[in-house]
């Protein structure tokens, strides 16, 4: 076979499988050949990628939070105002109700203690300080999240003020420049994963195998029985039948699974939100494109269960007390997580790495990365995408009591999509 059509054959893999494939490669060169010079050689070149898109994380973030605020309120009405309200509500509720979730199954399976030894039990006003103060020292000392507020400020500010548009659609464009340079650098992420999946065997051996296998069992268990509650929310309150829920899960639940990124389901979200599930159009392209930006709440949970297995990996001692205070910084990042594949593990990791003052972040980061792949993402986005439906269920059928102008808000959804797409 020549190089060209071997090439051509690789290419026409899906995305999914061939990350799948180089996962388990990967593992099993980690496991066979653990004191190989070369496999330490492939296993250190996986990790450069990753620190490169860690040391520019806050400058990404900010472009394409920009980028996001500005397109949306470019094209956003006044008649429009109350109803984007209302679905960024729906999801800053949606993702405190999944993490808290989340909390609870990590308590049950994990049997981790409340609190370490000699770690002091905090009273409830204890710990409502701590997480103020834990929010307050990621705003002044987190590049990511002093991304996040100025990114959103200019964004606001560009596209509110008139003669500061030239400069909005600029920004926009920036921000569909980043994503599309990451779709282009879609062709080395699975190769990235395989060389960073050897060093879970080749720094943890056996136990690592387990403790990813166990991560991987967890995240399925908590995502797939988090979407069946969401779908019966979904059938419960409001007037969608089961045909229209299951037809809708049907086509964009796969979709989410085999693509692992929120931006290259948007398309099919959109077309089976309005065939299968019957929304009307302009609450449909509201309810998935922001949520598309903003919905990121299956892969927070899935933040918190690899969390647990990389300090169980690198034996960090854990306590469901420190995962307890991570639990709102990690809703307010997961606004700002760009919704590719593996993004939750670029883009928190360093983050949470600060948080739990983990003595070597480098190692953290590389091995949080490493975790946070396979099937982890997959499932991840399968659950956040469909959630972006039930979503739009629950504005139009409980809470869109108001009359707003439908061509005004296609114009929203239309705009942000060619955007996204493109």
């Amino acid at each position: 076979m020549s190089f060209g059509r071997m090439f051509s054959y690789v290419s026409g893999i899906p995305l999914p499988v061939k990350v799948l494939g180089f996962l388990a490669a990967g593992l099993a060169v980690g496991l066979l050949f653990p004191t190989h010079p070369l496999v330490k050689a492939v296993y250190v070149s996986g990790t450069y990628f990753p620190r490169l898109v860690v040391t520019l994380a806050a400058v990404l973030v900010f472009h394409l939070l920009a980028a996001a605020m500005a397109k949306l309120l470019l094209y956003h009405k006044e008649r429009a105002r109350r109803l984007f309200i209302q679905v960024v509500l729906i999801y800053l509720v949606m993702g405190a109700v999944s993490l808290i979730y989340a909390f609870v199954w990590i308590a049950i399976l994990s049997h981790l203690p409340f609190a370490l030894p000699g770690e002091a039990r905090p009273a409830p006003l204890d710990w409502a300080r701590q997480i103020s103060s834990t929010l307050a020292l990621m705003l002044s000392q987190q590049p990511m999240l002093q991304a996040l507020v100025g990114g959103l400020f200019l964004g606001w500010l560009t596209a509110r003020v008139s003669p500061l548009h030239g400069a909005a659609h600029a920004i926009i464009v920036a921000g569909d420049l980043i994503l599309s340079a990451f779709r282009k650098f879609l062709w080395y992420y699975p190769i990235m994963i395989g060389c960073l999946a050897i060093g879970i065997p080749l720094k943890f051996g056996h136990r690592g195998l387990a403790l990813y296998g166990r991560c991987v069992l967890w995240d399925m268990i908590v995502i797939v029985i988090w979407c069946a509650a969401m779908a019966l929310l979904c059938k419960g309150a409001t007037r969608r039948t089961w045909k229209q829920i299951i037809s809708y899960y049907g086509s964009v639940w796969p979709t989410g699974f085999g693509t692992g990124g929120s931006y290259d389901t948007l398309a099919v979200n959109l077309i089976s939100a309005e065939k299968d599930l019957g929304l009307s159009p302009e609450i449909a392209e509201v309810s998935i494109v922001f949520g598309t930006v903003l919905n990121k709440n299956c892969a927070t949970m899935s933040v918190l269960i690899v969390t647990v297995t990389a300090a169980q990996l690198l034996s960090i001692p854990i306590s469901l007390a420190q995962i307890a205070l991570v639990v709102p910084p990690v809703l307010v990042l997961g606004l700002e997580t760009p919704g590719i594949p593996g993004g939750a593990g670029y883009f928190m990791s360093p983050v949470l790495a600060s948080l739990l003052h983990v003595p070597n972040p480098v190692a953290w980061v590389t091995t949080f990365i490493a975790v946070y792949s396979g099937l982890i993402p997959m499932f991840s986005t399968a659950g956040n995408t469909t959630d972006d439906g039930v979503a739009g269920a629950l504005l139009e059928d409980c809470f869109h009591g108001m009359k707003t102008n439908g061509p005004e808000l296609a114009e929203i959804g239309k705009a942000s999509v060619q955007g996204e797409i493109s």
